[in-house]
């Protein structure tokens, strides 16, 4: 790391003027050697006294770009469905919860450009805010405007139509709020009559079972009836063919008896077959019975299993109506704030169209485009025909805010230096004018292998007018360490000392040279401050010898 270190010892803003008012020749003779004593005038100063840590440094100039900002883009509409509505969970409750949307036009921005007709700006040329940067081909600002123009009638015209629609939109949520609410009252009453109706066809179908079954039982105890009645005819018409077999070899004789045997004989016979008809007819009805009664209880079995299913279903319906409608009010706000975030979207469109034409009809000035800041151009990126839209640079300048000097210390004068302290510098080009500066960035330590030395490299801002600096400029950088400000001072070399005394010599009224004394405080190597005994703007004399043989 290659150093140019000085330690700066300076009289603050005010400079020592060392005026010659006279000069006093004195013979001394010593040793034959003829020593003349000469006496020059210096004035009393008032001002600062600073010591610090000094480095050579050259300037340093930022740069401000302004790049074309403005929106010129035309909006390119994407027409959406007019009404459209979707529904969540459409199978649960009475209704889904439908949410509905009349859609505008949506747009996308398109990009445009604006045509560079002259060119009023060149490098190195120092320009102020409001000066011409580029003039702009008068058929391509018209084209731009006229687009923006009728974006803002496009966006009006849809925001306006939207409106209108949306108000069968927003009857449409308050049916469905209101429906969500009935739905929610009546759910239970709903729930308990699906219930009760489920419960109806069970018990239909278990009476219809129970009926069949007595029927079987009643024919059975029937059954067992004409059994025992069937086994007595079946006797009665066995003892009537007995007597007729008896008597029949007597049916001549005795013909009267014959026939009532077999009248009798008859007549059981009869009997016995009427009961064996009733008997076929109640196994039949029977038989009948039984088939029914497996189809009664395929029926109430299936009743038996809707009614547990059915009985899931309505209690899934009973919750979902009691849900929609806890919600219904949420719901209905967010029917409402969808609408509203719609229309206000088609709002915000139309309000940005009016806002980028007014913001182009007031940045283009007569075609010209305008520089917004005051600097010396140091690059102009367009010429005549080139195209300009959003972001397109068209001009870089010095940025006065950002002229800066970079110093290298040693890690003990960086210890030593106040990073909030006082930063005065001088250049080159102007030695009697101090600047004043403060630290604004310091660099990580850095380690110079060559010389084993740990560095830091300090970026001091220069502040106030900076008017008069460009780059590249040389000047010594002060870092302050230590300063009395506001002191009457006077040249180290008028001071005299004897022993605990210190005075400087003076003339009186009749121009004779005389001693004063003075009390001496704070010294920045080169001049020292007077606490006691002089005043601004007094003179006293400073001695040199000159030795001649």
């Amino acid at each position: 790391m290659e150093k140019n270190k000085k330690i700066w010892i300076g009289a603050g803003c005010s400079i020592a003027i060392l005026g010659i008012a006279a000069t006093i020749g004195v013979l001394i003779w010593k040793n034959g050697q003829t020593s003349e004593v000469t006496y020059r005038e210096t004035t009393v100063e008032y001002g600062n006294l600073t010591v610090g840590i000094t480095e050579d440094s050259t300037v340093n100039i930022g740069t401000v770009s302004q790049t074309f900002d403005l929106d010129i883009s035309a909006l390119v509409s994407s027409d959406s469905s007019s009404s459209s509505s979707t529904s969540q969970n459409d199978s649960m409750g009475g209704m889904g919860m439908q949410m509905f949307s009349f859609g505008g036009d949506t747009y996308t921005s398109q990009s445009q450009e604006m045509v560079i007709d002259s060119v009023h700006i060149t490098v190195g040329q120092e320009i102020q805010a409001g000066d011409v940067l580029y003039t702009l081909t008068e058929d391509s600002v018209e084209e731009i405007r006229t687009q923006l123009e009728e974006d803002v009638e496009d966006t009006l015209a849809d925001y306006q139509a939207l409106t209108v629609e949306q108000q069968q939109s927003y009857l449409t949520a308050k049916q469905g709020y209101d429906t969500y609410v009935t739905n929610g009252s009546l759910a239970e009453l709903t729930y308990n009559k699906k219930l009760q109706d489920l419960q109806d066809k069970v018990d239909e179908a278990a009476d219809t079972l129970e009926e069949k079954q007595n029927q079987v039982n009643e024919n059975l105890e029937k059954l067992v009836e004409l059994q025992e009645e069937l086994t007595s005819a079946k006797k009665d018409l066995k003892d009537a063919e007995a007597a007729v077999s008896e008597n029949h070899d007597n049916r001549y004789n005795d013909p009267y008896y014959y026939t009532v045997y077999l009248n009798t004989r008859d007549m059981a016979q009869t009997i016995v077959d009427e009961i064996e008809d009733d008997i076929e007819s109640l196994t039949d009805e029977n038989e009948t019975l039984l088939t029914e009664i497996g189809e009664a209880t395929r029926s109430w079995n299936e009743a038996c299993r809707n009614l547990e299913s059915e009985k899931l279903t309505a209690q899934q319906t009973l919750e979902t109506d009691q849900y929609y409608a806890s919600v219904s009010s949420e719901w209905y706000s967010i029917q409402t704030t969808s609408l509203d975030n719609e229309k206000q979207s088609a709002y915000a469109s139309y309000e940005s169209a009016v806002k980028k034409l007014d913001e182009f009809n007031s940045y283009i000035v007569g075609n010209d485009v305008i520089a917004e800041d005051s600097g010396v151009v140091t690059e102009v990126p367009l010429e005549e025909g080139d195209g300009v839209t959003r972001n397109t640079s068209l001009v870089t300048l010095y940025d006065a805010s950002d002229v800066t000097m970079e110093i290298t210390v040693s890690e003990d004068d960086y210890k030593a230096i106040d990073q909030d302290g006082e930063v005065n510098i001088t250049y080159t080009v102007y030695p009697d004018v101090v600047y004043n500066g403060v630290i604004s960035e310091v660099s990580d330590a850095a380690y110079d292998s060559s010389s084993g030395e740990v560095y830091y490299t300090i970026t001091v801002t220069v502040q106030g007018d900076v008017s008069g600096l460009y780059e590249g400029m040389t000047g010594d950088v002060t870092c302050v360490t230590k300063e009395t400000k506001e002191v009457t001072y006077v040249s180290n070399r008028a001071i005299f000392r004897d022993g605990t005394r210190s005075y400087v010599k003076v003339r009186d009224e009749n121009g004779s040279i005389v001693e004063k004394d003075v009390t001496t405080g704070f010294s920045d190597g080169v001049n020292v401050e007077i606490t006691e005994g002089l005043s601004q703007g007094d003179t006293v004399l400073i001695e040199s010898k000159v030795s001649e043989s």
